[in-house]
């Protein structure tokens, strides 16, 4: 009992640092809709942690994006937390019922206690160039 009141004592001093972080996330997925109307942000409507973006730039597939911000200093994923390290498309994404298509072109964008406006603002140029060299229109038409 004593361990679980820790736990949730610590756990409401980060408050503050969780709300922080859904700023940055709902920072993010702004500019991302800024850059293109026609991507999909799942999850976006309903409560869920602060630290995720699961994003889908349609017609480009998860993998390229993936290399596109490697190159460029950004850290992204194209499946969930646990399958870290595989390329592949999301299963949690399938099992919502979205279309292994829809899956194939999404990225998992997580930020943290560190996560500043500057690591947005480097995701937001790095993603908004790689839309603009693979023909922006597609992704951005409604």
């Amino acid at each position: 009992i004593a361990g679980f009141g820790a736990a949730a004592e610590a756990a409401a001093d980060g408050i503050a640092v969780y709300q922080e972080v859904a700023r940055l996330r709902d920072r993010l997925e702004a500019g991302v809709r800024a850059l293109a109307p026609a991507a999909e942000i799942f999850g976006a409507d309903v409560p869920r942690l602060p630290n995720t973006s699961c994003i889908r730039m349609p017609g480009v597939a998860a993998e390229t994006q993936v290399m596109a911000l490697d190159l460029a200093g950004v850290c992204v994923s194209s499946g969930s937390a646990c399958t870290s390290g595989k390329v592949k498309s999301s299963h949690v994404l399938l099992a919502m019922g979205k279309a292994a298509e829809a899956a194939g072109e999404t990225l998992r964008v997580s930020l943290g206690w560190e996560s500043r406006d500057d690591d947005v603002d480097r995701f937001l140029d790095a993603w908004g160039a790689l839309l603009k060299r693979v023909g922006g229109a597609q992704a951005s038409a409604a």
